[in-house]
């Protein structure tokens, strides 16, 4: 009988999924007002004389300008690349290396939110490896060669936690997806987040950021990976959305409410770095690869329909993320009873964000429902879906999000 029992033992270690965690490393973070007016100390304790600054559409706004004020106070030299868009393109990054190596530069600065990361991440990735195509690192640990130079991100948007992950999003211009880069090379050496910077978003940006954390916290501690780490700052992270999202929303000069979405924003980036996430996030790479759609508006119209749709595979889970929603009584309730009663919550919040696009809006096409569920299918983030799906249940969620 003793024997019967280590075979059923062994039996069922083999059947876990996903056995094995793997915990990827986040950068230090310097968080609080006015961590941007040092950043002339992070810059020289990383080596960095001459920096490349890479960003969006910031130059002009007076952040870049500050910024570069503050390194140059420091001695640190630095030049604009200001050519990156709302996503990222592979030809962006690789014009990105090119000024780079031509510009005797020695090191790389993010300015903005995620699309500034995450083509800076791509950027020190092709320096790093003699100017090797960045289209050649989709997929994970393709990264054959060490970092050579330093990347310092500096944060202004509540909602991507790019600047602390160790994943890169960069459009394939011919196929038309985005691509995933996951490595621990991707990972900045060293973040900063300043709620200072992050009160300048505009309306519409604080919702479909901030929806994009919660997005990153529910997908995370949903994961079928089920890295259980990852609950306590997801579940703080749900907490604190709930609490202060509308309010930094609605009153860009509620200073407690912008810093707790700082906070919060990063604590969900803490729990998908190692957790994953699912397929909110698949179908928002392949919108933002055909479409060139708003990530986080994306992630904002996805999550209620994967939610409904998730829920019958991991009950337990989103009955914990109901638990976290301040003043929902779940008491009593089932688990599946508790997470239709969290995915309710969520609805509300977006219709409280005046989030009312869905998928049309963004330039969806029905023709087009085969292709995006397949580059979703295939995305990366789909392996940490919680329930199979198909590509014909992949279509019906695409178009159910019309």
């Amino acid at each position: 009988m003793p024997h019967f029992k280590d075979v059923k033992r062994t039996l069922k270690l083999e059947r876990i999924e996903y056995p094995i965690k793997m915990m990827h490393a986040y950068p230090a973070c310097n968080v609080g007002w006015g961590a941007h007016t040092m950043v002339g100390g992070d810059a020289k304790a990383l080596g960095m004389k001459n920096a490349l600054i890479c960003t969006t559409g910031l130059k002009g706004t007076g952040i870049i300008e500050a910024i570069q004020t503050v390194l140059k106070n420091a001695g640190v030299e630095s030049s604009v690349y200001d050519k990156v868009t709302g996503n990222p393109k592979d030809f962006e990054v690789m014009e990105g290396y090119k000024i780079f190596t031509g510009g005797g530069f020695d090191s790389l600065i993010s300015v903005g939110g995620g699309s500034s990361h995450d083509c800076t991440k791509a950027i020190r990735l092709v320096y790093s490896h003699d100017g090797q195509d960045v289209r050649t690192f989709e997929g994970a640990f393709k990264a054959t060669k060490p970092n050579k130079i330093p990347h310092l991100a500096i944060n202004t948007t509540s909602g991507t936690g790019s600047e602390v992950s160790c994943f890169s999003i960069i459009n394939h211009t011919e196929k038309k997806y985005k691509m995933a880069l996951f490595d621990p090379a991707c990972t900045p050496s060293k973040a900063v987040n300043d709620p200072l910077i992050h009160q300048c978003m505009s309306f519409d940006l604080t919702g479909y950021t901030g929806m994009d954390a919660l997005t990153h916290a529910v997908e995370a501690i949903a994961s079928r990976l089920n890295v259980e780490s990852a609950w306590g700052p997801g579940l703080y992270a749900i907490t604190t959305i709930f609490d202060y999202l509308r309010e930094s929303q609605a009153n860009r000069n509620n200073d407690l409410a912008i810093q707790k979405m700082v906070w919060a924003e990063m604590a969900a980036c803490y729990a998908f770095n190692s957790a994953g996430l699912g397929i909110v996030h698949s179908m928002a790479h392949a919108l933002g690869g055909l479409y060139d759609a708003p990530h986080g508006l994306c992630n904002s119209i996805g999550l209620i329909d994967v939610c409904r749709h998730n829920l019958s595979a991991a009950p337990e889970k989103y009955a914990l993320m109901a638990h976290a929603v301040t003043g929902l009584d779940v008491s009593g309730l089932t688990a599946i009873k508790a997470g239709e009663k969290f995915i309710d919550e969520c609805e509300k919040l977006r219709a409280d964000l005046s989030i009312t696009k869905k998928f049309k809006d963004l330039g969806m096409l029905a023709k087009d429902a085969d292709a995006l569920a397949g580059f979703a299918k295939n995305d990366i983030c789909s392996e940490g879906n919680p329930k199979d799906i198909g590509i014909e249940e992949m279509k019906a969620v695409f178009v159910g999000c019309m």
